[in-house]
């Protein structure tokens, strides 16, 4: 039978257990009441704000326990919900919930469901605030593990999540927000879908920014993400002061993307940039089965080169990619960015190119980067078309075997540098000028 609300200091504790189970689930009738009615939700919108309600042995659902006011959700023991059709487990549409070492099981991740573990939803109109989600593990998930829509002071911490079919966690709309020391990894893709996530931070692109707003001040931190093979690991589409540092990426086709979003008038075009990025500190590791991906990658909007729409601003500083590039990728390719700084990065075994300078960088900085075994055409640091300006300043190409063909290419002569401090004696040809205006 179920247990009766216990007051346990200032909030009132739902415990929802059972002396015995049936099938491995708890039935959701407590005493006196009829078959059909939903216990588990009955109880949890008789909680007050502050209470608790404690999950303590498997419930089986059907559809989506919804939490409406400042309340605690927690999981202890065998504690888990496990859900029978293509619903969200838990949907947040109050500030100040939190959700306690959730375990969930979904339905599959290769359904092409819309469903979610959790989802956090306020409205563009209305966004809700203070909603941490901590611990636990996400598996089987037709969509997303973590889906927050419209939140502020939204937290995410040390949880683990698997078997997903769209994104391990998706924020769009999302400010002041922290997602870290979270595991996330096989994320399918089904047939359907152009494209999946570990960590996407996003904004709702069919309005323009003041209508939907940007995704600003998320500090995505030490996760470790895996398997994500069709797309990207972490990704922003035109966040505003994105953190992505100490993160550990592995077996993704693009490690880190930062990107802009679309216009909302024009699909075929971009009209909103990322800006003010800190991507630091990362750890990625791209395998050869894979196909062609990028390290990192920070575009800005437009796509024409000397493009005159919003460019992308930050640093790309002290990571470290392994194996990325190939057709249309590198190590780390940036383009149509503005006094991007791009520094003490070390860039080893790229395809085609370590770090590529696509083209319109205004007063972009490359600076005391480590570049070793380069494969294919091989060059170290690729000014690849026009319109860049900037400086190329005391990086490194190591010696290796086979030697790494060009150090510092220039593609065309639209281009601007100061070159100085360069050791790229390792390569066959140091440096080709492309007849770009060089100053030494």
């Amino acid at each position: 039978m179920l247990r009766r609300q216990l007051l346990i200091g200032a909030g009132v504790v739902a415990v929802v257990g059972a002396a015995s189970l049936v099938g491995g689930f708890v039935p959701l009738v407590a005493d006196g009441e009829e078959p059909g009615v939903d216990a588990l939700q009955r109880r949890l919108d008789t909680l007050p704000a502050g209470g608790v309600l404690t999950i303590s042995t498997p419930q089986a659902r059907t559809k989506s326990l919804v939490v409406r006011r400042a309340v605690t959700i927690r999981f202890v023991g065998s504690g888990a919900l496990r859900m029978g059709a293509d619903a969200t487990a838990i949907l947040v549409t109050a500030s100040g919930a939190r959700i306690t070492d959730p375990v969930i099981d979904g339905v599959g991740a290769s359904t092409g469901g819309d469903a979610h573990a959790i989802a956090v939803m306020g409205t563009r109109a209305a966004p809700i605030s203070d909603v941490r989600v901590s611990g636990g593990r996400l598996r089987q998930l037709p969509h997303d593990g973590v889906h927050v829509e419209y939140c502020s002071g939204f937290l995410l911490e040390k949880t683990s999540i698997a078997a997903v079919g769209y994104a391990g966690v998706a924020l769009l709309g999302v400010q002041d927000a922290i997602v870290q020391d979270t595991a996330i990894s096989d994320v399918r893709q089904p047939a359907g879908r152009v494209n999946s996530y570990g960590i996407t931070v996003t904004r709702d692109a069919t309005a323009v920014v003041s209508v939907t707003r940007r995704s600003a001040r998320v500090r995505i931190l030490r996760n470790h993400v895996s398997g994500v093979p069709a797309w990207e690991g972490i990704d922003t589409h035109a966040g505003d002061g994105v953190e992505i540092r100490d993160n550990v990426v592995t077996g993704c086709r693009v490690g880190i993307a930062a990107v802009p979003s679309k216009s909302a008038t024009n699909r075929a075009q971009t009209d909103v940039a990322p800006t003010g990025l800190v991507i630091a500190g990362n750890r990625i590791t791209r395998t050869a089965a894979l196909p062609a991906g990028s390290g990192i990658v920070v575009s800005g909007a437009g796509s024409t080169v000397g493009s005159t729409a919003p460019r992308a601003t930050g640093s790309v500083t002290g990571n470290t990619v392994t194996g990325a590039g190939g057709t249309d990728a590198a190590g780390i390719l940036v383009k149509l960015t503005r006094g991007l700084l791009v520094a003490d990065n070390t860039v080893t075994s790229s395809v085609g190119e370590a770090i590529r300078i696509e083209h319109s960088n205004a007063s972009v900085t490359v600076r005391g980067n480590r570049i070793a075994e380069v494969s294919g055409k091989s060059v170290g640091i690729d000014v690849a078309a026009g319109a860049n300006d900037g400086s190329i300043l005391a990086n490194r190409i190591d010696s290796t075997s086979p030697r790494v063909r060009i150090g510092l290419r220039f593609g065309s002569p639209d281009n601007r540098f100061v070159v100085r401090g360069n050791a790229l004696r390792a390569a066959v040809v140091p440096e080709a000028d492309g007849r770009a205006r060089i100053t030494r």
